[in-house]
């Protein structure tokens, strides 16, 4: 089973935002069933079953609904993800927590973020400017549940199917 520690994201424009970026990228837009925060990569395991019991202690761990502020590309000289993005203080901290609690290492690169597309290739110059035009603007929110995940690779993409919630 190929497992994360994720929660869900609600993102009602998402749609608008990748047509903002359309004259630019060629994109393959992420479905919003989709829509997700990793915390944490867990890989490759036969079961589910050792995480569990562990995971059980993020309860005491606070945490609230996280909005979304920051719409951005991963790599700007050479654009490959366009995704929206929390302020990342307390993302941080909750990955570096649950890091700990699972007997792992945070993970220095750790960067919070929703993918909305994935960019197959450059079609024009102006992207820069598009990013500007979307900022402070409300777009939405992670929500406060954190999932035990399974990811599914199918011909037509992942599938997320929720195992646990915490």
């Amino acid at each position: 089973m190929r497992l994360f520690l994720g929660s869900f994201a609600a993102v009602p424009d998402a749609a608008k935002i990748v047509e903002h970026f359309s004259p630019y990228f060629d994109m393959r837009p992420t479905p919003p069933r989709n829509f997700h925060l990793t915390w944490y990569f867990l890989g490759e395991h036969p079961s589910p079953a050792p995480f569990i019991d562990r995971l059980r202690e993020l309860d005491m761990i606070p945490r609230l609904p996280l909005p979304l502020h920051t719409v951005d590309l991963f790599d700007r000289d050479n654009p490959r993800i366009l995704h929206v993005a929390p302020t990342e203080t307390i993302p941080k901290i909750l990955h570096e927590k649950i890091a700990i609690l699972l007997g792992l290492k945070p993970d220095e690169r750790f960067r919070p973020h929703v993918t909305l597309a994935r960019i197959d290739k450059i079609k024009a110059d102006g992207w820069r400017e598009a990013l500007a035009d979307l900022k402070g603007l409300e777009l939405g929110q992670i929500e406060s549940t954190i999932y035990l995940i399974e990811s599914r690779l199918t011909p037509d993409g992942p599938v997320y199917l929720p195992i646990e919630a915490f």
